[in-house]
């Protein structure tokens, strides 16, 4: 779990807790900018950001984040499966792409959960 604390101070993570309540988080979720960039942004066609497939495509991974977690509150460490469209623009069908999570506490000993990339 050291090697895990170490790792995400080294990377840059968004809060992403207060969407994350509604899938019953109760306690703090980040997302590394990587797993941001590749699962939840959307690559912008002519200028404009469709706000409403980012939340959706942000809610998604939330939701297999917690089918993923099981309730479980102790410390862990576990991968799961999302589909995803790919960011870059000739791709329009759905992948499976893997992502980490890891549910710890930071150097305050408050309970965290960390979704990111199985590599990062």
């Amino acid at each position: 779990m050291q090697n895990v604390q170490q790792a995400l101070a080294k990377q840059s993570l968004r809060d992403v807790s207060s969407t994350a309540r509604l899938f019953n988080f109760n306690r703090p979720v980040f997302m590394s900018d990587a797993v941001w960039q590749d699962c939840v942004e959307m690559a912008e066609q002519s200028g404009q950001m469709d706000e409403l497939a980012v939340l959706q495509r942000l809610r998604h991974v939330l939701f297999m984040a917690s089918s993923a977690l099981h309730g479980r509150v102790k410390d862990v460490e576990c991968e799961f499966r999302i589909h995803r469209v790919p960011n870059n623009r000739q791709s329009r069908y759905p992948e499976v792409t893997t992502l980490a999570l890891v549910a710890s506490h930071d150097s305050g000993n408050q309970p965290i959960v960390t979704i990111m990339h199985p590599d990062e």
